[in-house]
């Protein structure tokens, strides 16, 4: 008897146990689904999210001084627009002007390719080859004739989709705005209601979770801006001193395809290398060792520096994290892994120094070092700290300092 019930109360436990996973599977099942039907209307969101951690930190610090958060959002925005009108001053007529220049400088380029094709001709008509593979070739060029009258076909068939896809980038872009302005401007009171749903128990843990997520992504954008704006500064004077045509445009585009791993420099140099290629092969050449090179120093010299301390990595780590993140789930893994591995960092020193009771972390440390506290760049939460400070719902309030 006593055994019947203990196998009735096994195959209950297991039969509950299939059922919670059911249920979860069917969870995110439904979840997933209904995440790809609501995508397109959270992309304003998403860009709002990083209006929000680029602009928290001089926000911070005008509320600081005495302005009104609503106030202080207001002018940390006018002081963006007029940088980048400033900007646009000194990039915008150099880049139209580069854009005008290729444009008259197209049916040049075509000619030449044109009279290089000739050229090819006749030089493969001067060799004797049978006549299977002459027919072969034939073939080709016919495949290859009929297949570029399609993609124009399909490339005219969508000039319409690209306006209509460039009216809805604009419309979302100034939707990021208006959402990004309403929470800059109660950034704190969503903080603390999210630190209250964890619960009177979880609530230290749920504050130390949020500002240390909050502390990294914020951190990782700007440290990601800057290596971009460095790797465009490198191209741009690199393809110019070496005379290749466009380079403010291919310095530009090498810095924003800079945020993509792998996939991004690859593109920047096949772009460059086929407006290079017009003028000089060599100068094709010149053009995509540029953009290596430029991205070799970058990813050698300036992104351990700028990622370590703006999330606060060793070098050491930010290359570790790198190539452990490219192994294990490649271009999104180079992708998550800075973050993924700061986050990891601030949970284990917390964790650690709060159950062992002692203090993990020294201003001379190497690995676990200790970020000073700047009373005036309010760059740290004292929730992201030491565990020799237990954390409260009042932390959500201090990371609005950032």
């Amino acid at each position: 008897m006593p055994d019947a019930r203990a196998r009735e109360d096994r195959w209950r436990r297991i039969l509950i146990v299939a059922w919670a996973l059911i249920g979860i599977l069917i969870l995110v099942s439904v979840g997933g689904f209904a995440l790809l039907k609501v995508a397109p209307a959270l992309v304003p969101f998403m860009l709002a999210i990083v209006i929000v951690y680029l602009f928290r930190t001089p926000v911070a610090m005008l509320e600081r001084r005495g302005l009104k958060r609503g106030l202080a959002v207001g002018i940390c925005y006018a002081a963006a627009a007029v940088f980048l009108i400033i900007a646009g001053l000194f990039i915008v007529p150099p880049l139209v002007s580069q854009v005008g220049e290729f444009v008259q400088a197209f049916p040049a380029y075509y000619g030449r390719a044109f009279t290089l094709w000739q050229q090819l001709q006749t030089q493969f008509n001067a060799i004797v080859v049978p006549d299977w593979a002459n027919q072969a070739l034939l073939n080709l060029q016919d495949t290859i004739s009929k297949q570029a009258l399609a993609w124009s076909s399909t490339i005219a068939g969508r000039v319409f989709s690209v306006g209509s896809g460039a009216v809805s980038f604009l419309f979302n872009g100034f939707l990021a705005i208006v959402v990004g302005f309403w929470i800059l401007k109660d950034l704190g009171a969503i903080k603390r209601e999210v630190v209250l749903l964890a619960g009177p128990k979880r609530r230290d843990e749920a504050s130390v979770i949020s500002a240390k997520v909050s502390n990294v992504l914020g951190g990782y954008l700007r440290g990601q801006a800057v290596v971009s704006a460095a790797t465009a500064v490198l191209v741009t004077i690199g393809l110019s001193i070496f005379g290749v045509p466009y380079a403010l445009v291919l310095g530009l585009l090498a810095g924003v395809l800079n945020i993509i791993p792998w996939f991004g420099p690859l593109i920047a140099e096949v772009i460059a290398a086929i407006a290079a290629a017009f003028v000089s092969p060599w100068l094709a050449l010149a053009a995509v060792l540029v953009i290596a090179g430029s991205q070799q120093l970058t990813d050698i010299f300036v992104t351990p520096r700028v990622m370590s301390e703006q999330v606060d990595l060793h070098p050491l780590l930010v290359i570790f994290s790198l190539l452990a993140g490219s192994a294990l789930a490649g271009f999104v893994g180079m992708l998550l892994a800075i973050p993924v591995a700061a986050i990891a960092k601030g949970l284990f020193v917390y964790y650690f120094e709060k159950w062992t009771d002692s203090k993990l972390t020294t201003e001379e440390g190497a690995f676990f070092r200790e970020k000073k506290l700047d009373a005036e760049s309010g760059e740290d939460n004292p929730a992201c700290g030491s565990g020799s400070r237990e954390p409260s719902t009042k932390d959500a309030d201090v990371e609005e300092t950032e």
